[in-house]
């Protein structure tokens, strides 16, 4: 079982109020979002969970990943997970004129190459019967596939 990271010292759990909020809207794939002078589209990305989205701001060239990619370890590992979902949404950002990645995770320098490093990572993995839940955990350059 993962452990979660070191809370701090003054957080009880008891206490936490997680936040119950009333959508207004369902995203769904290609949609847009007019942000002032800012326009993102949505990209239904499943992989790392079943409605993750990326966001893709076209005129910037900023690619908001989430969880999908940032260097560190991927987890394709919990039951709520999907690896062959996560290979096909890595390989959807493939085309995309992205200048920067943006993601939700450590370290906001990635080289752009990082989604086709993860594409033939996936790959790979897929093509050697590999991507699935329990086949261990592949490292690579920047980043690290746990099954």
């Amino acid at each position: 079982m993962e452990k979660p990271c070191d809370f701090p010292k003054d957080f009880d759990v008891n206490d936490y109020d997680p936040f119950e909020g009333v959508p207004t809207k369902i995203l769904k794939d290609n949609d847009t979002i007019e942000l002032g002078d800012r326009t993102v589209r949505v990209l239904h990305t499943p992989g790392h969970s079943p409605g993750h989205i990326c966001f893709f701001e076209e005129d910037k060239g900023y690619l908001y990943t989430g969880d999908l990619i940032y260097i560190g370890e991927l987890f394709a590992f919990f039951p709520s997970t999907d690896p062959i979902a996560y290979m096909d949404s890595i390989k959807k950002l493939l085309p995309l004129p992205v200048r920067r990645i943006l993601p939700a995770h450590h370290n906001l320098e990635i080289r752009l190459s990082i989604i086709k490093d993860m594409d033939n990572a996936f790959t790979e993995l897929y093509e050697k019967k590999m991507l699935q839940h329990g086949s261990g955990t592949f490292s690579y350059k920047d980043f690290a596939i746990k099954l």
